[in-house]
């Protein structure tokens, strides 16, 4: 299992280095907006299996994460500057939301794949 090296947290990123050698690179809004927490990406009712309702819509432009930490051998939580601290992020799940070159080039590659013709 790929496992964080290095996590760096920027003005405007987070970076995290690899145990594979692979360098992400995440956009703090981008990565704040992805925030897997029951309260940022809703909770379906468990009784009517009704729809997500999103209770915070708006993630402010500078927001930056503050801290992390990392949870057990799977996850990293981060704090956000907004003042978020609960949820974390699955190595899987990170990885999924790379914004570097490569990963977002292959994600292109295999949408193209999936696409219909015309």
């Amino acid at each position: 299992m790929v496992r964080p090296r290095s996590v760096a947290l920027g003005a405007r990123d987070v970076s995290i280095l690899w145990s594979d050698g692979h360098a992400s690179v995440f956009a703090n809004q981008n990565l704040r907006e992805s925030w897997p927490c029951a309260l940022c990406q809703g909770e379906g009712n468990p009784v009517t299996g009704g729809g997500r309702l999103p209770m915070v819509q708006n993630v402010p432009p500078d927001v930056k994460a503050t801290k992390f930490q990392m949870v057990g051998l799977y996850a990293v939580a981060f704090a956000w500057s907004d003042g978020h601290s609960h949820g974390i992020y699955p190595y899987d799940y990170l990885l999924s939301l790379c914004e570097c070159k490569d990963c977002v080039a292959r994600r292109r590659k295999s949408e193209d794949l999936i696409e219909p013709p015309g």
